[in-house]
């Protein structure tokens, strides 16, 4: 018999430790639509509503009332100038009108982001790709065939491969959370790190058409519904199983349990009508999540239950340690070597005057003895780092599942991005930056415009935003290196400050004179940030710090100090020549700088 205040109890507990991942695991399984798409009501009223309204500022923010798919649909029914007429109302809308919260712009008529954007929520990309496919063929009849039948099948290879694999993938997550404090968002997509995510997609794709076929019989669907319910847990344990043993297992496992199984879910019905009365709010944030903990504690009764009766089949449920911690001594053997590794000592921290760069940014004066001792460390803890949950038995130990999992090792890791680094690979690394985004600002300019233009306020071949920024994200950011996650959304706030800062004491020291302007970019902030930019600041930013310095200064290593101190100073001394200079001389033109002007009534106008 099982308990359902208890099973309740404890889907609740589990809930509450694993809350935020759990919320987002059944928001994506809504978004992907696997489960609980009704929960998206809210949004989906939103957007009728103002489907309905006039007022065109509401779609600044590229979400479109079903924008995409009424093309689609029109294309389908051979209604071309419906369509066209349609894309060209929402290309209207998204370009034409500029719309703020406070100082935040909302419309998107320039730069990648926006363009990308525009193109899918206005339905013009399934045009250009009619327009494609029609020159190709050279009849509108079979392209709009052809694209109805490429449709159909991405929808299919979607939902094979995408939202099956994901079903199986959040079940696992939920779990794991029954048992262990900590579940990595790797969980998600487990099954492709086992290799397995065919054969687990194949026998969700078998159990789908099963439970849909049952419906036309009416009065076994809800039967038939809860005899196949633990078939997405069976996978999510063991992706191994065969299809129909799956089913069969499941069927086996719910012999006399399916009047439990329904009275435990209609027990949890009042937190699925405040879901519904709160348009899916309380879905998003606490119904759904509670449901699939619940069931998920469900199967674990159910599993315990059926291997106890030797229930036919239950060889296949061979994922002890999911449901039972594993002991020291059996983690000791396949998790040897991190816990030789873990003897390695750390060295000692530097005393005196260096000892506080060293601890707090990660600067040292050269590579020394005492650094290389520190680099072997570092390597070695960035590996331990990534088990230590699982020696201390807060996560799932990966290595004890009954199909291993094959991890390559990234050759970032083996970079020792964890280092210190020496004064005069800091100034080059600077300069790196400096030049790099000189040319990438130079090279961009002549392909958007076909001109050259000498970008930036100096006049050397230098960008100091670029180097300023990797400098800062090296230093500033050194003691959140061992977390990407964080790293990541801290280099986005560091690089959207000196950006933003950059460009305002800019313009206050020149008149007006602007140097760039994200007027029109996607979420852009006063035109002197954008969400473009950010976004490729900290994918850039991440790609220097786990990948580009490391490995520049591992040549730079391998030059001697008193080759490298004379390249710094000569640099050095130009640079700060070209600064004065262009102090008084600011670089500016056209192609370089854009001016703006304030009106006496206060609002303003841009000159290109």
């Amino acid at each position: 018999m099982i308990e359902r205040k208890e099973i309740r109890k404890r889907a609740r507990l589990s809930l509450k430790g694993h809350y935020l991942i759990f919320v987002v695991a059944c928001l994506l399984a809504a978004i992907l639509g696997t489960e609980y798409s009704n929960s998206l009501q809210l949004f989906r009223l939103q957007r009728s509503a103002r489907e309905q309204q006039t007022d065109t500022s509401s779609l600044a923010l590229g979400v479109s009332a079903g924008g995409e798919f009424s093309v689609f649909n029109d294309i389908v029914n051979g209604d071309l100038d419906s369509a066209i007429q349609s894309v060209k109302h929402r290309m209207d809308v998204y370009t034409g009108e500029d719309t703020y919260i406070g100082d935040i712009e909302l419309g998107h008529s320039r730069g990648v982001l926006s363009s990308v954007v525009n193109t899918i929520a206005s339905g013009a990309l399934l045009l250009h790709l009619l327009t494609l496919i029609d020159t190709i063929l050279g009849s509108q009849g079979l392209s709009v065939i052809l694209l109805s039948v490429l449709g159909f099948a991405l929808m299919v290879l979607f939902w094979l491969f995408i939202g099956n694999v994901y079903r199986v993938g959040y079940s696992r997550v939920f779990l794991e959370g029954r048992l262990y404090k900590k579940v990595p968002v790797s969980r998600f997509v487990f099954l492709y790190r086992i290799k397995k995510h065919f054969k687990a997609s194949r026998t969700m794709a078998l159990y789908s058409i099963l439970t849909y076929l049952w419906l036309f019989t009416i009065v076994m669907f809800p039967v038939m519904r809860y005899a196949y319910l633990l078939v997405p847990y069976l996978v999510a344990e063991n992706p191994d199983i065969p299809a129909m043993e799956a089913i069969r297992l499941s069927k086996r496992m719910m012999k006399g349990h399916k009047w439990e199984a329904f009275r435990l879910e209609l027990s949890l019905l009042p937190w699925q009508i405040l879901s519904f009365a709160t348009g899916g709010l309380a879905g998003m944030l606490f119904a759904n999540p509670y449901r699939e903990a619940t069931f998920a504690e469900y199967y674990a009764c159910i599993r315990k239950l059926s291997i106890a009766n030797k229930v036919e089949g239950t060889k296949q449920l061979n994922d002890r340690f999911l449901f039972v911690a594993p002991k020291k001594h059996e983690l000791a053997p396949v998790y040897a070597d991190i816990t030789k590794l873990q003897r390695i000592p750390q060295p000692q921290p530097r005393k005196g005057f260096w000892g506080f760069p060293e601890k707090y940014f990660g600067i040292v004066l050269s590579y020394d003895k005492a650094e290389k001792e520190y680099r072997e460390w570092a390597k070695a803890q960035q590996i331990v780092d990534s088990y230590t949950d699982t020696l201390n038995g807060r996560t799932y130990p990966t290595r004890l599942f009954p199909i291993p999992e094959v991890r390559k090792r990234k050759k970032w890791e083996d970079g020792g991005y964890l280092r210190h680094y020496a004064v005069t690979s800091l100034i080059l690394l600077f300069f790196s930056g400096c030049m790099f985004g000189w040319a990438w600002e130079v090279v961009l300019h002549l392909l958007q415009t076909g001109e050259f233009a000498n970008r930036g306020v100096l006049h050397g071949p230098w960008l100091p935003i670029y180097g300023g920024g990797m400098l800062l994200i090296l230093v500033v950011l050194y003691r959140f290196r061992s977390n990407a996650f964080t790293q990541f959304w801290l280099i986005v706030v560091l690089c959207g400050i000196v950006e933003y800062m950059t460009s305002w004491i800019l313009e206050l020291l020149h008149d007006g004179q602007r140097w760039w302007d994200y007027t029109g970019y996607y979420l852009n902030l006063n035109g002197r940030i954008c969400a473009e930019g950010l976004l490729v600041f900290g994918i850039g930013g991440m790609v220097v710090v786990y990948a580009v310095a490391p490995l520049i200064d591992d040549i730079l290593e391998q030059i001697k100090q008193r080759i490298l101190w004379p390249i710094c100073i000569a640099l050095l001394a130009l640079f700060a020549a070209d600064v004065v200079y262009s102090a008084f001389v600011p670089n500016a033109g056209k192609g370089v700088t854009e001016a703006k002007m304030e009106q006496r009534d206060g609002s303003s106008f841009r000159l290109g």
